[in-house]
């Protein structure tokens, strides 16, 4: 600590004005009154001001009849803000208050805490000194205004919040696999494709789906296949010929028909008995000992075991035979194709050409990723809030807070919750509200957001102890000198060569007294964001530093 102000011209000139005699004798001596603050520049610390401010008189000096109050002022372009008063007496007032012995002198420490306004950034700390001399009704008289600290540290407030957001993932696939089926019947024990089998719906469809993408623009077609199966019933060796014997009667009856369609490849492959198919048919069934049915198959692995113990059950048989097996015994013939959407240039074209309103949702949430300026980036975000769905209004906000627009981030927060309640978004609208200073609202969030979100809070509020080892990288640093440990700070800045990193190291080396240090790091974080210049120009860390 460090005497900051000499008392004798402020103190002896009120003293001269005022009619206060005891206070008159005090000034005879008042250069040997020293003012002390610690730390010696005033720190925003959680929402308020502090510092200790510490008064000492000396020997033979208080008047054993003087009461003095003195009051922490913080004064600011546009405003004040008082702070609590302290009372201080001589030995022989008879009130309650600090007793200053005359003989002996004191000191006594004022822990200052004073509510920040924004506007207090530049300002000054004045202590307020009225006293009496008179009894406890006699009125008090102002006898100084004396300055004792310039500028508020604000460090606390250089957290890099948007690093604490979480963005929401897009659904984009590069390509997209669509597929049609169709199912060939059999009759029991037979595998000869039956002529009304190839005129069904389903057959249709598949035909169709097969000549329309064989050679269609930006899609493959893959093999078209043709899986034989057979019905759980009847000798296992026949059910696997039948099978067999299905995939290729299939495979031949579609190739024909499709005969005149070039580039098709077709595939064929046996199944053997579908226990799968079966299982599912009988839960989706109305059999009344359909439980007894599926422990069966649980329980009983061996197919031939299976098919006895099912026959065994002669009424529930007779009943499986008319409504599942038959729709076992089957080819089922599958196309699928792979569609080429859009590229990532033809994405990022649309966009560079503002032809926002041809992509779909998922095409803008993929694209905006792939844009590094932040102010297209919102714009294609804001294309997608069109579609009202959570994604885009997170994603926008997240790109909001990065430009430094909180507020309009807070808003956008705030609409995508209206439709989803992701935890991602829960953090975003907490650590949103901790960057606008809203620490009490963030409380309605906070518990389900993630842990650098509330070791955000963490330091909002001033618990700096609280976040140590919950950050990381610039964050982690600044919580760091908030808390003294330079030394930590350099470690968790190494290897991030931004300009907030940068300034941050101008503000440790003048913490550490080394000007010329300082200075460097103060130019190169200006050079890489200038706007960073009018911070300085304000930031008591950097007071007296060449930039």
């Amino acid at each position: 600590m460090k005497k900051i102000v000499n008392l004798s011209l402020i103190l002896a000139v009120a003293v001269v004005a005022s009619s206060c005699n005891c206070f008159k004798k005090m000034a005879k001596k008042v250069d040997d009154v020293t003012i002390t603050c610690n730390p010696e520049v005033l720190t925003l610390k959680g929402s308020n001001v502090v510092t200790d401010v510490t008064v000492t008189f000396p020997e033979k000096y208080y008047h054993k009849k003087a009461v003095a109050k003195v009051t922490p002022v913080l004064e600011f372009e546009g405003g004040s803000i008082e702070g609590t008063p302290q009372y201080f007496q001589g030995s022989k007032v008879k009130d309650n208050y600090t007793v200053i012995d005359k003989k002996t002198g004191g000191s006594y420490t004022m822990s200052v805490s004073i509510p920040y306004d924004p506007r207090a950034e530049v300002s000054t700390l004045v202590m307020v000194v009225e006293g009496r001399c008179e009894g406890k009704d006699a009125e008090m008289t102002e006898v100084a205004r004396i300055p004792v600290a310039e500028g508020v540290n604000t460090l606390q407030n250089s957290m890099d919040y948007s690093s604490a957001l979480e963005m929401l993932s897009d659904k984009y696939e590069k390509t997209t696999t669509i597929s049609e089926k169709a199912d060939i019947m059999y009759t029991i024990n037979q595998s000869n494709v039956r002529k009304n089998q190839l005129t069904t719906e389903q057959i249709k469809a598949l035909e169709s789906f097969i000549t329309e993408n064989v050679d269609k623009d930006r899609v493959t077609l893959g093999n078209v296949y043709a899986n034989g199966y057979a019905s759980p019933d009847g000798p296992l060796d026949l059910n696997d010929k039948l099978s067999k014997a299905r995939s290729e009667s299939g495979k031949k009856a579609l190739s024909k028909e499709l005969k005149k369609v070039e580039g098709v490849n077709y595939d064929a492959a046996a199944y053997g008995e579908d226990w799968d198919g079966f299982k599912e048919l009988v839960e989706a069934s109305n059999i009344e000992d359909k439980a007894m049915i599926l422990q069966i198959l649980q329980m009983t692995s061996n197919p031939v075991e299976r098919d006895a113990q099912i026959k065994n059950m002669s009424a529930v048989f007779e009943q499986l035979a008319k409504e599942v097996l038959p729709q076992l015994r089957r080819t089922q013939l599958v196309a699928t194709a792979e569609v080429q959407n859009l590229t990532d240039a033809e994405i990022v074209a649309a966009i560079e050409k503002g032809d926002l309103a041809s992509l779909s949702l998922e095409q803008l949430l993929y694209g905006a990723t792939l844009i590094e300026d932040n102010a297209t980036k919102a714009k294609v975000y804001e294309a997608a809030t069109k579609y009202n769905d959570a994604r885009a209004y997170n994603n926008l906000g997240v790109v909001y807070a990065e430009m430094g627009n909180w507020a309009e981030a807070g808003k956008a927060f705030a609409k995508a919750a209206e439709t989803s309640a992701d935890a991602a978004i829960n953090n975003n609208l907490a650590v949103g509200a901790i960057a606008e200073g809203k620490v009490a609202e963030a409380k309605q969030y906070i518990a389900g957001a993630s842990a650098e979100a509330k070791a955000l809070a963490a330091v909002a509020e001033g618990n700096y102890a609280e976040a140590t080892g919950k950050l990381s990288g610039y964050n982690a640093a600044v919580n760091y000198v908030l808390e003294g440990n330079l030394s930590a700070a350099k470690s968790a800045l190494a290897g991030d060569n931004s300009a907030n990193a940068e300034y941050l190291r101008a503000v440790i080396a003048a913490q550490e007294g080394n000007k010329s240090e300082a200075s460097a790091y103060a130019k190169s974080a200006i050079e890489k964001n200038p706007a960073l210049k009018a911070k300085a120009e304000k930031d008591v860390n950097l007071k007296g530093i060449e930039f």
